[in-house]
């Protein structure tokens, strides 16, 4: 579930920075903000990092998580 989670995250994330890129673009928007949006659309390869980073940490919390409160010990029923 959690990677799940952050992929639905990341996927909004980056669709959000291209369509508002887009947006930028077409209505030759200016201002800080759609400068920084500009600017994240051209580093793309950086988010990419960023987003590798994401999904790693998560995946360590989610196994620190899992083994701290146990759940490999709970018992199921058939």
């Amino acid at each position: 579930m959690t990677i799940t989670l952050v992929s639905v995250a990341v996927a909004l994330l980056v669709g959000t920075i291209e369509a508002l890129g887009l947006i930028s673009d077409h209505l030759k928007l200016e201002g800080k903000l759609w400068d920084a949006i500009g600017k994240l659309n051209d580093n793309f390869g950086t988010l990419g990092y960023v987003i590798i980073g994401i999904f790693a940490a998560s995946w360590l919390v989610s196994m620190v998580l899992y083994r701290t409160r146990r759940f490999d010990e709970l018992e199921t029923s058939r």
